[in-house]
């Protein structure tokens, strides 16, 4: 890896530090003293692309889980259990729209 350049000598020179990150590797570009970003090769974004995990979403991960366990073939149904918990008279009070809904607030 070479020396770190500049954001205003990238810019007036970047065909030259195209060539120097296809021939030397990655070249660090800075502002202020600080690395901001990297000029890379083709090959070298290859390279990391290919080595890189891919993210899984979150119902990936729970139907790994699920295989894991050994629950992707059970016959509870979540529909309505989750139903169930939207019910309104879950709370107890029929009719209730919230939680809080009737309940009685001491006066002062």
């Amino acid at each position: 890896m070479c020396n770190a350049v500049p954001v205003f000598e990238a810019k007036n020179k970047l065909p030259f530090f195209i060539h120097m990150a296809e021939t030397e590797g990655p070249v660090p570009i800075t502002r202020y003293n600080q690395e901001v970003a990297y000029i890379i090769s083709k090959s070298d974004y290859d390279e990391m692309k290919a080595t890189s995990m891919p993210q899984k979403s979150l119902a990936q991960k729970l139907q790994d889980n699920r295989k894991k366990y050994g629950l992707e073939d059970d016959n509870f149904d979540y529909t309505e259990y989750f139903d169930s918990l939207r019910d309104r008279n879950y709370f107890g009070r029929p009719g209730a729209e919230h939680i809080f809904d009737d309940v009685e607030v001491p006066e002062e």
